[in-house]
């Protein structure tokens, strides 16, 4: 019978096996976080997991250990997706957030109200140029809008969500605050013609309807509304639009918050290659294609009821290789913890097919705006 002694020796020049094998393993584990951030596929892949799960199971030779073993690996997984995204961050070097439109645009606000207002940023055009430079690694972060409480949700961005295969690490609202923004010395009564984006007419009803004979000449957004006014330098144009475009432009605030709508926010997603959340999650979105049978989308939401998940919002998109089919997106709020939203994806894998986490990340407060 081996003594004390003996056993631990046994033990430690065990362990030092499996340290070993533990510090190739997480080599490993990066080659394959490479592999996942160049064609795009989230780090979690819960079915694999699960298959993985089995499959070391069965390798165990006595039923006792079984469960066990199962616990051991499920620890080690957990282990290597912390160490996958540990490895890609360590990789980007760029602290650069993109955005669409020109400085001075709500997106802006967005940024600094996130990251700060000394935070490296940069603009583009198009949603689909902010998720390319994400993509890519031009950028680190990109911040697109998703929703606002007035006209609803921008499809857009949610397609593109699933085409880039971007994560959503964060969440901001910004108040939409419209000003009448003119030249240096100009007045409002100088004003004949106003310069905005079409919604920049549409928040401030009250404002225009007291001045009739104003002009109204729309444009691609409110910040180069703004712009074109100061290159115009005419006294007898204004814009509507923020109080940042007014500071990017060296505008006069002519008449500050002249929007209509008081509570009118713009949600925006914080995305980036990898699923890091930016501060305590509290909140996740995923998306799901359900199964075109009778009851699945009661089964579905009975799932989220059953883990005691509150939805705080649900978007259905058509498949465009399906007529009468959709693709739902889904805000919750509850217990977002990792473990917990893989028990849910496993739960609607039943009924639904593409299921996918977008990110879990810790929700806007409503206070907060540019």
């Amino acid at each position: 019978m081996k003594d004390l002694t003996q056993c631990r020796a046994e033990i430690d020049a065990i362990d030092a096996q499996l340290v070993a094998l533990f510090e190739q393993r997480m080599r490993v584990s990066r080659d394959v976080a490479l592999c996942k951030a160049e064609n795009h596929i989230d780090i979690l892949d819960a079915s694999r997991e699960e298959a993985v799960l089995a499959g070391r199971a069965a390798l165990v030779s006595e039923d006792v250990l079984r469960a066990p073993t199962v616990a051991l690996y499920r620890e080690i997984m957990r282990l290597s997706r912390d160490e996958q995204r540990r490895f890609l961050e360590s990789r980007s070097q760029s602290t650069l957030v993109a955005y669409n439109g020109v400085p001075g645009a709500f997106s802006e606000g967005a940024v600094v109200g996130f990251f700060g207002e000394d935070c490296a940023r940069i603009n583009f055009k198009t949603f689909d140029e902010v998720f390319a430079a994400v993509a890519d690694g031009r950028a680190k972060y990109g911040v697109v809008p998703v929703e606002n409480s007035s006209s609803g949700s921008i499809n857009t961005v949610y397609d593109l969500m699933g085409q880039y295969r971007c994560h959503i690490v964060g969440e901001q609202l910004v108040r939409v605050e419209q000003c009448l923004l003119g030249v240096p010395g100009a007045t409002i009564d100088d004003i004949t013609t106003v310069l905005s984006h079409e919604q920049g007419f549409a928040q401030c009803p009250a404002f225009l309807g007291q001045h009739p004979d104003w002009a109204q000449k729309p444009y691609f957004n409110t910040a180069i509304a703004a712009k074109h006014v100061a290159e115009m330098g005419d006294r007898r144009c204004a814009a509507i639009a923020s109080r940042l475009a007014a500071k990017h432009y060296g505008l006069d605030i002519l008449a500050p918050d002249i929007h209509s709508f008081t509570g009118n926010h713009t949600r925006f997603f914080v995305v980036s290659t990898t699923p890091s959340p930016i501060g305590l999650p509290d909140k996740a979105t995923l998306t799901f294609t359900l199964r075109h049978e009778r009851g699945t989308l009661m089964r579905a939401l009975s799932s989220f009821v059953a883990l005691g998940m509150n939805l705080t919002h649900i978007e259905s998109r058509p498949l465009h290789e399906s007529n009468w089919e959709y693709c739902f997106y889904v805000d919750l709020i509850g217990n977002v913890a990792e473990d917990n939203l893989r028990v849910l994806l496993n739960s609607l894998a039943s009924d639904c097919e593409n299921c996918r986490l977008l990110g879990a990340y810790r929700a806007a407060k409503e206070e907060e705006h540019a």
